[in-house]
């Protein structure tokens, strides 16, 4: 028996020394993308010759994408790769299908035990209900048997109820292990076998690493922003949702999560800019042929005037990424897993910004400058603010300024009520019109602190030389630009401040003008 052991033994390695080695190869480093990975392994390699030709085989995953394999070999090393060749190849889960297997032959173990346990509960019960029937000498003796009948069948009957129930269970998840296993046994995905060439004329081993991009993998960005007015800062955390599907576990593997270019949202409703330009006027009873070349010169006007007005969208490509390396880290196959990487007090300058001619909300808006530029792509946000939950939002930040938005307070109102809105008669001795507008800006602050205002008004803009207009205001704008008017305001606690505007117009009588939204 010892000899035919050796032999078997003897055999079997030589089987294995006859074909090209499938080496098993060490995830060493993952850079983790939203949607996949880039892997790096390292393995060592025994090739086969024959005649002069060595050959080394590696295998890759099903979720690998073998078109991103790139294969190096050590710096030092004599050899070099000649060929490459990939061939699809189907394979099993064999570490699952033992596993199963093993569950299985567990579970049957345990069903066994728990019928003998209710075979011998069941001759229990019926030695004690054949003791019914035994004849006692006296009354006491009787009643002492009675109760000894009762308590005995009473506790093997919650047993045996007991066990039935622990058995029901156990056929259950028997027949899911049965199941499971049969669909493992007969389920066969797409591996990769990669086939080297190498120019060696040895079977010495050699050290080879290769890189691939993988699917089935991924990272997602959580993160939560604290507004905290009174300590002039926003506490921001960065978490990640990190999974991999590739069938092994990761282990004391080098972890980075890649990040793109994010784009900066502005919360806030844009303000639309209040253009004053001439009305363009049609006469509807014209011929198709007097129509032709005005329509097509008012179609050109018309397009040059929206090209003016508004740039075209220029298209920004992102070809570049950060990394972030998270170190040596353990993922699990099949599961997320949440890793912490920032958690930080930014500092910030808070002010209520208030856009009145749109709505009397004043928003909570927290000016950021960080000491040096941050990355973060767009996820998912809690917005807090002193400890209570506003929303959950898209967020992003790039560089290292930014402003965030943090809704509105219902304790400061900015309203604006329009006092005069009036239109001089076009006359032809002065061959001019005018209109004037006047309102006022009430900026009213109900709570208890004194709070930073910005209040922001759009400046009318005139389209045609021929329209004059002119401005008074008070108090005067503290900054002001081509598209609005900009107050800066300290509001003290229960009181209120007033700006008063006026608009003049001046323009030719005859032109037919579009006074905008306003």
């Amino acid at each position: 028996m010892k000899v035919s052991h050796y032999l078997q033994l003897n055999l079997i390695i030589a089987l294995i020394m006859l074909i090209p080695l499938i080496s098993l190869a060490t995830v060493r480093e993952v850079i983790l993308f939203p949607h996949s990975a880039k892997i790096s392994e390292t393995t060592k390699i025994h090739p086969q010759c024959d005649k002069g030709k060595c050959k080394a085989t590696i295998m890759l995953p099903p979720q690998s994408d073998p078109e991103s394999l790139v294969v190096t070999l050590a710096p030092q090393s004599p050899s070099k790769i000649e060929d490459v060749l990939v061939k699809s190849v189907q394979v099993q889960d064999e570490a699952r299908i033992t596993e199963l297997r093993k569950q299985l032959t567990a579970a049957e173990n345990e069903r066994k035990a728990i019928k003998s346990k209710l075979q011998a509960l069941e001759a229990q019960i019926q030695f004690w209900e054949a003791q019914t029937k035994t004849k006692t000498k006296t009354i006491a003796d009787s009643y002492k048997l009675a109760d000894a009948i009762g308590k005995n069948i009473q506790k093997a009957g919650m047993d045996k109820f007991s066990a039935e129930t622990q058995l029901e269970k156990v056929e259950k998840n028997i027949k899911k292990l049965q199941d499971d296993l049969n669909q493992a046994a007969g389920h066969k995905e797409t591996a990769w076998e990669i086939t080297l060439s190498l120019s060696v004329s040895h079977q010495n081993e050699i050290s080879l690493s290769y890189t691939y991009l993988l699917a089935g993998c991924g990272w997602l960005p959580l993160y939560r922003l604290e507004a905290l007015p009174a300590n002039k800062s926003v506490a921001f955390s960065w978490e990640a949702d990190v999974w991999q599907s590739s069938g092994a576990d990761w282990k004391n593997v080098q972890v980075s999560l890649a990040t793109l270019q994010p784009v900066i949202h502005v919360n806030p409703p844009e303000m639309p800019e209040w253009i004053i330009k001439p009305r363009r006027l049609y006469k509807a009873a014209r011929s198709k042929a007097e129509n032709a070349t005005p329509l097509a010169q008012t179609e050109a006007a018309a397009e040059e005037e929206s090209i003016a007005l508004s740039a075209a969208p220029v298209e920004t490509p992102s070809t570049t990424y950060s990394t972030w390396s998270l170190g040596q880290k353990n993922i699990t196959a099949g599961s997320k897993q949440r890793l912490q990487i920032k958690n930080e007090t930014w500092p910030a300058d808070f002010v209520f910004l208030a856009r009145p001619a749109l709505n009397p909300q004043a928003f909570v808006r927290a000016q950021i400058k960080l000491d040096k530029p941050a990355d973060i792509p767009t996820g998912k946000a809690m917005y807090v603010i002193d400890g209570a939950v506003l929303d959950k939002r898209d967020f992003s930040f790039s560089g290292s300024d930014g402003m965030l938005f943090f809704g509105t307070t219902p304790l400061i109102s900015v309203t604006s009520t329009t006092i005069a809105d009036q239109s001089g008669e076009k006359t032809i001795l002065q061959d001019k019109q005018t209109r004037s507008w006047q309102w006022l800006i009430e900026a009213k602050n109900s709570g208890n602190t004194d709070v930073k205002l910005r209040i922001e008004e759009p400046v009318p803009q005139a389209r045609n030389k021929k329209i004059k207009l002119s401005f008074r205001h008070n108090p005067e704008p503290s900054e002001k630009d081509h598209a609005k008017f900009v107050w800066l305001l300290d509001v003290p606690a229960g009181q209120k401040k007033t700006i008063q505007n006026h608009v003049e117009l001046e323009a030719s009588a005859d032109m037919n003008i579009d006074f905008g939204w306003r």
